[in-house]
């Protein structure tokens, strides 16, 4: 244990550096492409759930009433 308490010791200078203007934006339009794309599947998502959500209670619906008329 005292091996990764030394480690960060030792290189606890290079965690104080801080990237460049342009490192921030590249990585500000890379979060900004993942955020879009995965809302526009969540969305597609949701209506395609609430359907198979509602087929089966239709078909759940179906089997109780087929099976309580006998």
């Amino acid at each position: 244990m005292s091996d990764l308490f030394d480690f960060f010791r030792e290189n606890e200078p290079g965690l104080h550096e801080r990237p460049s203007e342009k490192v921030w934006k590249q990585l500000e339009q890379r979060l900004e492409k993942s955020r879009r794309a995965r809302r526009r599947g969540i969305l597609f998502l949701q209506p395609a759930v609430i359907a198979v959500i509602i087929m089966i209670l239709l078909l759940a619906a179906v089997l109780v009433w087929h099976y309580s008329a006998k």
